[in-house]
């Protein structure tokens, strides 16, 4: 089972080789395995969204990075703002602080898994946990069409904001799945878990109203710092 660390522009020091590796992780997924992206030179992979305004869950397994998630308030400009409006067409492009934008998600190749059970799901809970604690109303955001099966077997509601369309011979869709706390449960009965997943470590910073809290009044101190 992973650990999900929740990672942020305050906390990113006490992480320097995790989001180090969980950069060229990304790299080998998004450039090598999905061509989605050119080759960088430093073998790292960032894009304009990788910004202090995200919040990173870094799925921790034997000291080693297998899976992520990267999250993104919708009032901030995000990859479906920036990117994918044209596929908003049935309900426009979400603009909300307590709607999150979740992308940047991959999981290595010996920990992928067809079962229900496997790391994707634990990161599922994960994401579902953190939105939940933090107050949201919705995550996700462009994704490739297989997701929307997978959210219906955890009996979650995905929401589509427009119609799927085919992009080098893959099909995606922007989908936003409703956070509660029936949500969180199913997910957990499926994991046979009644424990968190997340770890959070040194300054945290609350998700909604990210534009707000560089004064420090709003982020608190979880943990030790050093």
């Amino acid at each position: 089972m992973i650990t999900a660390h929740v990672v942020n522009a305050l906390n990113k020091h006490l992480y320097e080789n995790e989001f180090d590796e969980f950069l060229r992780r990304r790299h080998d997924f998004f450039v090598h395995q999905k061509h989605w992206r050119p080759a960088s030179p430093d073998g790292r992979e960032l894009d304009q969204f990788d910004t202090d305004a995200a919040t990173y869950l870094l799925g921790l397994e034997d000291d080693r990075v297998v899976t992520s998630a990267r999250l993104i308030p919708t009032s901030e400009p995000h990859m479906v703002s920036e990117v994918f409006p044209h596929m908003c067409e049935k309900s426009g492009v979400p603009r909300r602080q307590d709607w999150a934008e979740w992308t940047r998600t991959f999981v290595v190749p010996d920990k992928r898994s067809t079962g229900l059970r496997g790391t994707l799901t634990q990161l599922c809970c994960a994401v579902m946990e953190y939105a939940l604690d933090e107050g949201l109303s919705a995550v996700g955001g462009v994704q490739e069409t297989y997701f929307m099966p997978h959210h219906g077997a955890l009996k979650w509601r995905a929401e589509p904001m427009g119609m799927a369309r085919e992009q080098n011979g893959e099909w995606y869709i922007v989908a936003y799945v409703g956070v509660d706390e029936a949500a969180l449960a199913s997910v957990r009965k499926i994991l046979s878990i009644e424990y968190s997943l997340l770890v959070r470590r040194g300054i945290q910073i609350p998700f909604i109203d990210n534009n707000n809290l560089w004064s420090g009044k709003n982020a608190r101190n979880i943990g030790a710092c050093s």
